[in-house]
């Protein structure tokens, strides 16, 4: 697996001191507004490669298919809405004013299905100095930077769903201005940080959510998938990701049977 790869710090955890830090400060929102308009939009593919069985012969049952698709929208979506929006919403679509999610599906010696995201560019100066500290690049600009950020967000989020935990690296959070009215105890009103937690779970149900459905076809349909973000490899699954009911269905007997030890 080569996700990852020239990436550093995905799933580590942001200290309270580097938060207070001017790298990781809040900046005013405007900053983080896309400017789709002037600057065009960003394009990523995500590509999913069945083979085996009869995606060998590029063959996929109705029901299977449905379910990558849906699978494919989830959870390029959620990482759209976390990255333009900085949050999460509980029905994730293929389109915002921030993007589109279009569907490219080829058949070429297996079973492919091929995903286009395009994203509004727009100016985050904490995120591009981020970017640009990573790159060493300083003269990006924003159209390549929301690419490399958009596909930065989607290899650290899904090497970090793979150690199943949510992202830590708070650089992709939603910018939200300063408020300085506070409560009764000099703590403001909305908690940034607690906010960005949410939504950072969110993210990481969402996406485990996506893998349910993306690995469907596994020994039903297909052996494997590789799955790729642009040119990069995400992962290869040649097991199926269980849903929340097969694993709750899984460990009642267990939780039955020591019920009953503990009462015999």
């Amino acid at each position: 697996m080569t996700a990852g790869r020239g990436f550093r710090g995905g799933c580590k955890k942001v200290s309270a001191s580097q938060r207070r830090s001017n790298r990781f400060s809040l900046l005013p929102q405007r900053l983080w507004r896309h400017c789709g308009d002037e600057l065009g939009m960003a394009q990523h593919e995500f590509k999913l490669v069945y083979d085996g069985l009869g995606a060998t012969n590029h063959v996929m049952p109705t029901s299977i298919e449905k379910q990558i698709t849906s699978g494919a929208q989830e959870f390029l979506g959620a990482h759209a809405y976390f990255f333009t929006e900085g949050r999460v919403p509980d029905n994730v679509g293929d389109h915002s004013r921030y993007f589109h999610i279009h569907d490219l599906r080829q058949r070429d010696g297996s079973w492919e299905a091929i995903y286009a995201v395009e994203i509004s560019t727009f100016a985050s100066g904490v995120l591009a100095e981020y970017i640009r500290e990573l790159t060493k690049d300083l003269a990006l600009d924003a159209a390549t930077l929301t690419r490399l950020g958009f596909r930065l967000l989607v290899l650290q989020s899904y090497k970090c769903w793979l150690n199943r935990r949510p992202i830590q690296n708070r650089v992709f959070d939603r910018i939200e201005p300063v408020f300085t009215e506070t409560t009764g105890n000099k703590s403001p009103i909305f908690d940034i940080d607690l906010d960005g937690d949410s939504q950072r779970r969110r993210l990481f149900e969402r996406t485990n959510s996506s893998m349910v459905k993306i690995t469907s076809p596994i020994n039903r349909a297909a052996t494997h998938v590789d799955m790729w973000i642009d040119e990069v490899k995400l992962d290869r699954r040649e097991r199926r990701v269980p849903s929340e009911a097969e694993i709750t269905a899984a460990v009642a007997p267990l939780r039955a049977n020591r019920g009953s030890q503990l009462y015999s």
